[in-house]
């Protein structure tokens, strides 16, 4: 059987919907390696690319388009079906339109344009729609991230349940080492960071909810704690900058940019835990990542959070700034809690085996061939 992948956020992005396609192609190899895999990719998301790990790059097909929106919108079709591919798997919410010989598999992650829209401008919204409606429509087998993902695809799409497979994510490679007492030592030094510290993964947008975090922050119980952020950006990030500066958060206030993607599982080990107030995930990967490095955390209690968090998190209104900031002091002061908390975590995490998650993927695969 030979698999094909959209290899763009593969290759190109560095946040959620890239961690999800490199993950689950290392996985593939490492369980089943007997199989046939190739990545499409146009150079311009190759060339410059930090994923460049060998068994990707062998199998990758680069196309050398003028164009890499031309290639996506037509070319890439024409890779595809010259390469006799049995199966074609879009990984984030779109797939070209191939011929029926073709199977076709596209993984939804979330419909936040729908969910938030005021999150959105408007043509973005529609053009999300239009590819996410298109896409479900073309595709053999949908996979969506949660559960709670589906029923908003098929509230948003109407899509047969029966066409929808709940696949969760799973944690990469990275997450699997051991981090030692030597190690951490290494990064507090290497990057300025304070000895406590609550972590938060994610882009500083409205979505996520960090302006609210930040609020918590300035409240008399805090005064003494540390936030870090680890983020590339967003669109609250200038007046999240703005925030820091008028409340005179500079000193307990953290931002890592451009973080290595292989040195995240430290700085969770690391942290006193994860703060991750977001108003709406398709699944929430920092949770699952936290949660397998064995630390507290704070989520919200809305959309597939607690799908992700089971009973091994503490779960907040993301709106009540009192309740942000009472779950932060818990995670500080109670020191009980960190051995609860990893024998929840271990079990939560059973849930989301990265040989069982892969197992049901190639179980899609094979139905359709």
């Amino acid at each position: 059987m030979i698999i094909g992948f959209d290899g763009k956020r593969l290759y190109d992005n560095k946040t959620g919907l890239g961690n999800y396609s490199r993950t689950l192609l290392h996985r593939l190899l490492e369980f089943y390696p007997n199989e046939q895999y190739r990545i499409f990719v146009h150079q311009k998301y190759f060339e410059e690319s930090p994923y460049k790990y060998p068994s990707f790059v062998e199998n990758t097909i680069i196309s050398e388009a003028f164009s890499s929106d031309l290639w996506r919108f037509k070319g890439v079709e024409e890779d595809i079906t010259h390469h006799g591919i049995h199966i074609y798997h879009g990984l984030s919410n779109e797939i070209p339109d191939l011929p029926s010989t073709i199977k076709k598999v596209v993984t939804i992650h979330d419909v936040i344009f729908h969910k938030l829209p005021k999150t959105f401008p408007f043509i973005d919204r529609q053009m999300y729609a239009y590819k996410t409606k298109k896409a479900c429509h073309l595709a053999d087998a949908i996979i969506a991230v949660s559960e709670q993902t589906k029923q908003d695809l098929m509230e948003l799409t109407k899509t047969p349940e029966e066409k929808i497979h709940v696949i969760y994510p799973t944690w990469n490679r990275e997450y699997e080492h051991e981090c030692t007492y030597v190690l951490k030592d290494e990064f507090f030094a290497r990057y300025g960071l304070p000895r406590d510290f609550v972590l938060y993964v994610g882009a500083i947008s409205k979505r996520k909810n960090f302006l609210r975090l930040l609020e918590a922050m300035t409240l008399p119980e805090n005064q003494d704690k540390h936030l870090v952020a680890v983020s590339n950006g967003g669109d609250e990030y200038e007046n999240a900058e703005e925030y820091i500066y008028e409340k005179h958060l500079e000193g307990r206030v953290f931002f890592l940019k451009e973080l290595p993607w292989y040195e995240l599982p430290i700085i969770y080990h690391m942290s006193q835990g994860l703060i991750y107030p977001s108003l709406y995930e398709g699944f929430g990967l920092p949770i699952l990542e936290a949660l397998r490095c064995g630390k507290p955390v704070i989520t919200s209690n809305l959309s597939s959070m607690p799908e992700v968090g089971g009973d091994a998190c503490i779960f907040i209104n993301p709106t009540n700034v009192e309740e942000i900031s009472a779950a932060i002091n818990f995670i500080y002061y109670n020191l009980e809690l960190a051995a609860e908390i990893k024998e929840k975590a271990m079990h939560q995490i059973n849930k989301f085996n990265p040989q069982k998650m892969t197992e049901q993927m190639m179980q899609v695969y094979k139905s359709l061939v």
